[in-house]
């Protein structure tokens, strides 16, 4: 920004003064975070973040934003450091270019009012509690949709038999598939994933079950009981024309392993509750290390 400051190291001779105190040379640290009129802007800002604004360096601005809240809310943080910044310099170029003497009602006025357009155009997304906190800057509340839960109960298998609950996804063209082992005491046995890259989801269907047949027979586990919400998927352990090209051999190899199948198909309803299933447990098993199983 073009500062006494910075014309100065540019080679302009010019005498400095700030324009909002008068009291001392103009600079960027001065100007923005020791100037008097500066500092009753983010005093103020501050309480109506109810937050404390560091201003001891303009990077340690956006400081104040909590580490953790919903997007809308981290975007009100951002447009206030933002637009209390460009009002301190819009202050300041008025009173040095123009008859306009801009006072700290009309900066806060402004400042209120950017924050509030700029809230209101905002993709975040904010929670139930954030609702006063918008309604102080006259923000618009953008909740985020949340499906109806259905409760689903897992059913342990009977003794022998181990089972796994697959599944396969694809975000942005990326295709991920996973897995879960439990046994007949509904105890964690083991795990697996694996990011795939580009692919359909029936391709991440099935690999998550040739996956899950290799894993169990490494495990020496010959009875497995096998959930999975695809019914495409399962078509496979009777045509198994349908595996994809690229996996057909794995397929093959698999079904030699000796592991005893027993399929259940997921219903429409009881898919709901999986959505995020498979994020959730790749998640628990990178924070764990309950990952065990050679993954290509």
């Amino acid at each position: 920004m073009p500062t006494d400051e910075n014309l100065r190291h540019r080679g302009c001779i010019v005498v400095s003064v700030c324009s909002l105190c008068l009291i001392s040379d103009e600079s960027s640290d001065h100007l923005f975070l020791c100037c008097q009129f500066a500092t009753r802007l983010w005093d103020w800002i501050g309480q109506k973040l109810n937050c404390a604004i560091d201003t001891t360096s303009v990077a340690t601005h956006l400081s104040c934003r909590p580490a953790r809240c919903s997007s809308q809310v981290s975007d009100i943080f951002l447009a206030a450091v933002l637009h209390t910044t460009h009002t301190i310099w819009w202050a300041r170029n008025s009173l040095r270019f123009s008859v306009v003497i801009p006072t700290l009602h009309s900066a806060k006025i402004r400042i209120h009012s950017s924050i509030a357009m700029s809230g209101n155009i905002s993709k975040g997304k904010c929670l139930q509690s954030d609702f006063d906190f918008l309604e102080s800057f006259a923000v618009s509340h953008n909740c985020r949709h949340v499906k109806e839960i259905i409760l689903v109960l897992w059913k342990a298998p009977t003794s022998p038999w181990m089972k796994v609950n697959t599944d396969g996804l694809v975000i942005g063209a990326h295709a991920a598939c996973g897995g879960l082992f439990r046994d007949s005491l509904g105890t964690f046995r083991g795990g697996f994933y694996c990011n795939i890259g580009v692919q359909s989801v029936y391709y991440s269907e099935v690999l998550g079950i040739i996956l899950a047949l290799e894993y169990a027979a490494q495990k020496g586990w010959r009875n497995v009981w096998l959930e999975s919400d695809s019914t495409s998927a399962l078509l496979i352990f009777t045509h198994p024309t349908l595996v994809p090209i690229l996996l057909r051999n794995r397929w093959h190899n698999a079904r030699r392993l000796g592991v005893q199948i027993f399929l259940h198909i997921f219903t429409e309803k009881e898919t709901v509750v999986r959505i995020n299933w498979l994020l959730w447990a790749t998640t628990l098993l990178e924070r764990f290390g309950w990952i065990d199983f050679p993954l290509f």
